[in-house]
């Protein structure tokens, strides 16, 4: 990923940081006692993959949680959260990841969850992370009653009869969620410790936690303290009232503000010929414009997610109206998932010359699913990478994991093929070089999250994170991207995997 020097033979480590890149006798020569010397036989290296958006934080409990990403139908995340509930501690909620209400046919009810755990506080969270189907118990500790009021930016759903059904979304289900995860954060340390050594494997060597709260910002700390942490991890904080809350209270450092939903994003549409808009805004774009401002004067980097037209509408015209009085504050922004777009907005996020980060392992994980309403309008185009790349944004990739898959080499094959893994092509106008997806993975990734000094490319000074991959991912067929093995893991020099 050095554009001055895109291939080479060799390279030299000392010290965790790389110090010579180039042809193999002339790093040879600059051999030094003490070195030893691999030969990889024409084996492929690269940098180790970046990636600016991820959930370790979440995934890391995903093996004590039941895993209903399987689940069929309503009896299958029934049994998946009876066997779980066998297994939680005392005074842990029993909970369930993974859902997709499409395969089973529609949503699960309390009356579903009370069935299968009856006596305690149980949650099952859908594969989007933006709502989630609580038991009886869970909805009475979460306050979630008749009588009470959807909250702005949110819904609770409700029956004919106008009770509660279990089924929060967005705003709605942040205490739920919240206290959900609460006794369970106590074990971080060790699922990190082991997530860590995962995410090494699939060759990802440095994450941004895209949702950090004051707790768990608590909790990171004594990780690292303990050393279980394989791979650098950046935090992007959040409040502690619930992930999509306004982050009055976050920890400090580069701060994450969802400007609209997710599954339920902001969309503005032609519909019949008259605009419509649907889904969930959390801000308006003068209320954006605040808080980008106040965030720059207090130092900080923001993260805005941003799925919708709309949603994304209101995050780049509240930074084209925050940037007029704080220019500086045009580097301290990015813009995250960027999903639905049209040409108008690729503009004028290429003008504003602001990051963004996009996911193209959805494309792999759900091929095009449309948001609502998407069929009815053909200026929206979807996960448009080729034509943001042609206009000049900045764009870089990462996972959204446990939202998508969390192997970068599935991301990248699907920016190149636009493929699903059922083998459906989703606007094929719209693919990427395999370089350019490459680079969207390393440099592109690392400059989005600021550690592009230490990381993203093999470049003398740097860390000396890098991959042997069993091919070159520039010459092998694009059919075989996702197939690419992760041969070794080096972070700072040191092999973690194979270990």
């Amino acid at each position: 990923m050095d554009a001055s020097l895109p291939v080479a033979q060799a390279l030299a480590v000392k010290d965790g940081r790389i110090v010579e890149v180039g042809g193999t006798d002339e790093v040879l020569w600059l051999r030094e006692d003490g070195y030893e010397v691999i030969d990889l036989e024409g084996r492929t290296v690269v940098p180790g993959f970046v990636d600016p958006h991820n959930h370790f934080s979440i995934g890391a409990f995903e093996t004590l949680w039941a895993d209903c990403r399987g689940a069929r139908s309503v009896a299958d995340v029934q049994r998946a959260l009876a066997a779980a509930a066998r297994e939680t501690p005392a005074g842990a909620w029993v909970r369930g990841v993974g859902y997709d209400h499409h395969v089973l046919g529609g949503h699960p009810t309390r009356g579903d969850l009370d069935a299968a755990v009856p006596d305690r506080p149980a949650l099952v969270m859908h594969f989007s992370h933006h709502q989630c189907v609580g038991n009886s118990r869970a909805l009475a500790e979460a306050g979630v009653a008749r009588a009470t009021p959807d909250p702005p930016g949110g819904e609770i759903a409700r029956d004919k009869s106008g009770e509660p059904t279990g089924l929060l979304f967005e705003r709605a289900m942040s205490r739920a969620e919240t206290a959900s995860r609460e006794a369970w954060e106590a074990r971080f340390t060790e699922v990190a410790r082991a997530a860590s050594r995962r995410y090494a494997a699939l060759g990802i060597t440095a994450i941004q936690d895209a949702a950090v709260t004051p707790a768990m910002a608590r909790r990171y700390a004594d990780a690292r303290a303990a050393g279980a942490l394989a791979i650098e991890v950046g935090e992007v904080m959040v409040g502690a009232r619930g992930w999509f809350e306004r982050p009055d209270d976050a920890a400090p450092g580069r701060l994450k503000i969802f400007v609209d939903g997710g599954y339920r994003c902001a969309m503005r549409v032609l519909r019949d010929g008259a605009p419509r808009t649907s889904g969930f805004l959390f801000y308006t774009r003068e209320e954006l414009t605040a808080l980008l401002r106040a965030a720059w004067r207090a130092d900080r980097n923001v993260v805005c997610h941003a799925i919708g037209n709309l949603g994304i509408e209101t995050a780049v015209g509240a930074i084209e109206e925050a940037v007029r009085t704080m220019p500086e504050g045009r580097a301290r922004v990015r813009i995250d998932h960027a999903i639905f777009l049209t040409a108008e907005l690729i503009a004028r996020i290429a003008d504003l010359g602001v990051w963004v980060v996009a996911q193209p392992s959805f494309l792999w994980d759900r091929g095009g699913a449309a948001a609502p309403d998407r069929a009815t309008d053909e200026s929206i185009r979807v996960r448009p990478f080729a034509s943001s790349l042609r206009a000049g944004v900045k764009q870089a990739f990462s996972s959204d994991h446990p939202c998508g898959s969390n192997a970068p080499l599935v991301g990248i094959a699907a920016a190149v093929t636009r493929t699903s893994r059922e083998g459906r092509v989703t606007a094929p106008q719209e693919a990427l070089s395999a370089s350019a997806a490459l680079e969207a993975y390393t440099l592109g990734a690392a400059r989005a999250a600021g550690i592009d000094a230490v990381a993203g490319s093999l470049e003398s000074g740097k860390r000396a994170d890098l991959l042997v991959l069993s091919s070159n991912p520039l010459e092998c067929p694009a059919t075989q991207l996702a197939s690419i093995q992760v041969l070794e893991t080096w972070i700072k020099g040191v092999r973690l995997n194979p270990p």
